[in-house]
């Protein structure tokens, strides 16, 4: 009697154990459902957007919204890999509204877009010098010095990548970026330009002007070091 209760029970885990699993299958794929009702309806959205951009823009082409227009349906390309059509817009919104201040923004965009995803550092660098010339008051006018001066390194440009990092010095001497940039001038002439005084100038103007910043210690031990060298080739 006790074996066939027992039995009976074990059936009835069972039982309610495949029922159970089998709630949770259906759960888990209505929530998979869901999702890809959430997704397809994100896409549709997503057309809509666009759509709707592209039909403000042939409707209103010079309404004072229209470069706001253009900036979204470029970042929008942007956001979903689509460059070259991003490429287009940025360009289409600096060159039909120049004066507009989103059209900085996107000629910072399109700079990006070249350096990182085309591999296409040449017009990376038209775009970026465009920023810096164009709009001197853009919310990423350090950043577009920066890059460039970068890019110039990248393609062992050193006397214009020089010029660059000395340039954000001297036009934004309070940037925290600062003694990082002198260190790296220094270092510039040091290792790559092969002029060792201008060099030992260099990173005494980092120990005099960033007395507290830890690049100063590292100038010290490398004024040292030139120091040192030199006096032993002189021997």
């Amino acid at each position: 009697m006790k074996k066939i209760i027992l039995l009976l029970l074990f059936s009835a885990g069972l039982v309610f154990w495949s029922c159970n699993k089998e709630q949770s299958i259906k759960t888990s794929l209505k929530k998979i459902e869901k999702l890809e009702s959430d997704v397809l309806s994100s896409i549709t959205k997503i057309e809509e957007y666009r759509t709707s951009l592209e039909r403000f823009l042939i409707d209103s082409p010079e309404s004072e919204y229209a470069p706001r227009a253009w900036f979204k349906l470029a970042k929008l390309n942007e956001v979903f890999g689509h460059y070259e059509k991003a490429v287009d817009y940025y360009t289409n919104l600096a060159t039909l509204f120049p004066e507009d201040p989103v059209s900085g923004n996107g000629i910072f965009n399109l700079a990006q877009i070249y350096e990182l995803h085309l591999n296409q550092d040449k017009k990376a660098i038209t775009a970026y010098q465009q920023l810096i010339t164009l709009y001197p008051n853009n919310k990423s006018i350090i950043a577009a010095h920066l890059k460039l001066g970068q890019l110039y390194c990248k393609q062992n440009d050193w006397p214009n990548g020089l010029a660059v990092f000395e340039l954000i010095i001297k036009k934004f001497p309070e940037n925290k970026i600062c003694d990082d940039l002198q260190f790296r001038i220094a270092d510039i002439l040091e290792h790559q330009m092969k002029d060792t005084t201008k060099a030992k100038a260099e990173y005494q103007q980092l120990v005099d002007a960033y007395p507290g910043s830890p690049w100063a210690v590292r100038a010290e031990t490398r004024i040292e070091q030139l120091v040192f060298g030199g006096e032993k080739n002189e021997n």
